[in-house]
């Protein structure tokens, strides 16, 4: 990568990111072509690849960030939860989710990217790149499993695999449905909360009900 890309304004660096990701977010890797990218940032394909010297660095440079990106907020919102003493498992992923729903909102490239990038089938990503991502994951939901109160739960219930389920749902009708406006996601995030409550009614013991 031609680090050139840093000494431009941060505005035309956020151009060629969101750009690169809204078209890697609406297919494959294999199927997103460069003057596409050049295209929407509005650069010649000349330009795009003085800086990344060819389409798959520039999605490995992409992913770097995006995840970087997701973790910043993941942490804040970590430090939220501890701030405020939140231990309920349902009440924290609620607010977890929120956060998602509001980075959705504000970054749609940027979350299908992610999404997209976890299910590419190209190989595009390299082990390293992969084996990140999976650490990235399995990280996040041991910090928020320890900061909750799992004595609520019927006893046999696994509580990273509840996470999993709720993740899969909340992303599944993202992707299903590529809400981007305000009111489809309130939408889904009403959807995703009944599917919580839900889940708390059969998995909570009785007496946190």
């Amino acid at each position: 990568m031609n680090h050139k890309f840093f000494n431009l304004p941060q505005e035309r660096q956020d151009l060629i990111r969101n750009s690169a990701m809204l078209e890697f977010g609406e297919g494959s890797f294999k199927k997103t072509s460069a003057d596409a990218i050049a295209k929407r940032a509005g650069v010649s394909k000349a330009l795009l690849f003085h800086y990344f010297k060819d389409k798959r660095e520039l999605y490995s440079y992409l992913f770097q960030h995006a995840i970087d990106a997701c973790m910043e907020v993941f942490n804040r919102q970590v430090e939220r939860m501890s701030y405020f003493g939140e231990t309920d498992f349902f009440a924290a992923l609620e607010q977890g989710h929120k956060v998602k729903m509001d980075m959705v909102r504000r970054m749609p490239g940027l979350f299908r990217f992610v999404m997209r990038a976890y299910y590419e089938r190209d190989s595009v990503l390299s082990p390293r790149l992969r084996k990140k991502l999976d650490d990235v994951l399995a990280q996040s939901t041991d910090s928020f499993l320890a900061r909750m109160d799992l004595s609520k739960f019927k006893d046999g219930v696994d509580p990273r695999q509840v996470v999993r389920l709720l993740t899969l749902s909340a992303e599944g009708m993202l992707a299903e449905t590529n809400a981007c406006t305000a009111e489809e996601i309130d939408r889904l995030f009403r959807e995703y909360k009944k599917n919580a409550d839900m889940l708390r009614q059969f998995l909570y013991k009785e007496e946190y009900l």
